[in-house]
């Protein structure tokens, strides 16, 4: 199995109440996952443990037969934000983390005129980022993620922030990407929509603390269309299942209250 989270459990110092409880799960080679949920669910500190950016209180990380310790090129994160550095212009925000990466500066040219192509953007490769668009700077970011060549890419909300328009194109050419080199992603997201249109298996999240209520696979063919009749009941079948999680754990802790109480 490519990767393994064993057993999963994290409680941050400030608290004495888990975010995550329990959570295993196991990941082929090439599988594009998505994570959905509540707010509080735990989605985002799934993906920061598996980065190694923080670690768990218990169980185990392991990717491609290596335990995750810390952070390492051989994952790479996506946030909501493009995180870009304002000084460098497109294709040198791409070329940045080659060159950390220690790629010479002839290779660190041909990745990312390739992977700027990749996303459309290799006409605007000398502009400075202030001067492109919400959606042309997730673009960019994109390219950067990719040009690294890692064994996973972990992507957080990346399209969230971004108009309806814009989102939908981006996931096209996501979807078209991910068809071509089949890079192994985690991708956590709000959207039930969006996670039916991407994933292979969808990960339902219930909260309070963080646990994994559901694994459902998604069948469709690609490109997969949101009218579409069986994408429409999938996404219903999803929905009942986030809102069942978030009403079990409301009751709890409704319960919890009013047996203080008493």
């Amino acid at each position: 199995m490519y990767l393994q989270l064993k057993e999963i459990n994290k409680t941050f110092d400030n608290t004495d109440r888990e975010t995550i409880c329990n959570v295993s799960l196991e990941v082929e080679k090439g599988e594009f996952i998505c994570i959905v949920g509540p707010s509080g669910c735990g989605k985002s500190t799934i993906l920061n443990l598996i980065a190694g950016l923080i670690q768990p209180s218990s169980g185990e990380i392991i990717l491609d037969g290596e335990p995750v310790k810390g952070p390492g090129a051989d994952r790479v994160v996506m946030f909501q934000e493009a995180a870009l550095f304002p000084w460098l212009n497109v294709m040198e925000n791409v070329m940045f983390g080659l060159d950390a990466a220690g790629y010479g500066k002839k290779e660190q040219e041909e990745l990312a005129e390739k992977y700027l192509r990749m996303v459309q953007l290799w006409n605007y490769k000398d502009y400075p980022i202030h001067q492109i668009s919400g959606g042309m700077k997730q673009r960019t970011a994109l390219a950067r993620a990719l040009a690294l060549d890692s064994k996973l890419l972990l992507m957080d909300e990346p399209f969230s922030a971004l108009d309806k328009q814009t989102i939908n194109v981006l996931r096209e050419e996501l979807e078209g990407i991910w068809e071509k080199n089949k890079k192994t992603i985690l991708y956590v997201t709000h959207s039930v929509e969006e996670a039916i249109y991407f994933a292979d298996r969808v990960i339902v999240m219930s909260e309070n603390p963080g646990r994994i209520r559901e694994i459902i696979p998604i069948e469709l063919p690609r490109p997969r269309k949101v009218e579409n009749e069986d994408f429409v009941a999938l996404r219903h079948q999803i929905l009942q299942s986030v809102r069942a999680g978030v009403e079990k754990s409301m009751k709890k802790e409704f319960d919890e209250e009013v047996s203080d109480e008493v």
